[in-house]
């Protein structure tokens, strides 16, 4: 009894935390985090004096599939949310301004906007 009380304990805990951790993020529809993910803070591109040449690789920053344009035409009717997600995260890049386009690289900024919802929204006043 004490066993089960323990698992049932166990597997409500990690759907919670992991309710909570997705909740902070604004990730693709069925993306899951794992909970030793290391998210990445690219804010300090934005202070110049504390800013040192940090490259992070692409696996790094990479977490969206790999879509070609005439699949992703595709998905507005066979996976409308995923599409939805892409067009959103497209329409927020391209409303950049150009300052904060020389800052950051394109994977940089899909980072951004999955993974820091404080540094996406400070880069729009930029």
């Amino acid at each position: 009894m004490k066993r089960l009380l323990l698992l049932v304990l166990i597997i409500f805990s990690s759907i919670t935390y992991s309710q909570e951790s997705n909740s902070r993020f604004n990730l693709p529809p069925g993306y899951l985090l794992h909970p030793k993910k290391k998210v990445i803070d690219l804010s300090y591109k934005l202070d110049l004096n504390q800013y040192v040449n940090h490259n992070h690789s692409e696996s790094e920053l990479k977490f969206l599939k790999n879509i070609s344009e005439t699949d992703l035409i595709l998905m507005k009717t066979s996976n409308p949310e995923y599409y939805n997600y892409i067009q959103n995260g497209t329409n927020y890049i391209s409303s950049l301004s150009n300052k904060v386009k020389e800052i950051y690289t394109k994977d940089e900024l899909w980072y951004i906007y999955a993974f820091d919802q404080k540094l996406k929204k400070r880069l729009t006043t930029l």
